[in-house]
């Protein structure tokens, strides 16, 4: 069976762009140096950048479409990271664990899924872990900008702060935000920004 991921990444434009996304670029600003967990990264954004200001990266995701992006990006700004092909679902990412931080950018799990993995997410952090997650909103629905076509995709702020045990949240708002990432996420959406620690 055809790995639908890996049909949008197989090109080589990438798809949703090679900046980091905005809101995750903000809140790296004042994260220690240390180890971070990238959450279904897709073709590298964000880890490659978070590896230029001196982060080690382990990133994941399920396609090797992605990963061959990723890492080829990687060696055009000059920097390595830990790239793994697995499911959200394996446990290879948080065996490669304990993390200093970890990013959630736009990782939109089926609902019956979502809540176990994010419990995951917050679980690989260290005592004081620093946790960034960027979502969409269910106000995106239908805007036609970005993000999953089904409701039950899409995050409640409310429903997700109580889904990773033990973390503090020091930001947790839905914001109205111009994206232009690639052909993937262009223009105003209703994106949830939440930080904190563990």
């Amino acid at each position: 069976m055809t790995n639908p991921w890996d049909e949008r990444y197989k090109h080589d434009r990438y798809f949703y762009g090679t900046e980091p996304n905005v809101l995750v670029r903000e809140a790296l600003e004042d994260v220690p140096i240390g180890h971070g967990l990238y959450v279904a990264e897709g073709e590298g954004r964000n880890a490659v950048y978070a590896a230029s200001l001196g982060h080690r990266v382990t990133a994941f995701d399920g396609s090797t479409e992605a990963r061959r992006k990723a890492l080829a990006l990687a060696a055009e700004r000059g920097v390595t990271l830990e790239y793994l092909v697995c499911d959200a679902a394996d446990s290879a990412w948080s065996d490669a664990g304990p993390y200093d931080h970890a990013v959630l950018c736009f990782f939109h799990p089926p609902a019956e899924m979502r809540a176990a993995l994010h419990a995951r997410v917050a679980a690989c952090l260290k005592p004081g872990g620093t946790l960034i997650v960027v979502s969409y909103a269910k106000e995106q629905l239908g805007r036609g900008t970005g993000g999953p076509p089904k409701v039950e995709m899409l995050h409640a702020l409310g429903e997700i702060r109580g889904e990773f045990p033990g973390v503090v949240w020091e930001r947790a708002e839905k914001v109205e935000v111009a994206l232009s990432e690639g052909s993937g996420h262009v223009g105003v959406g209703a994106v949830n920004v939440l930080k904190g620690n563990g």
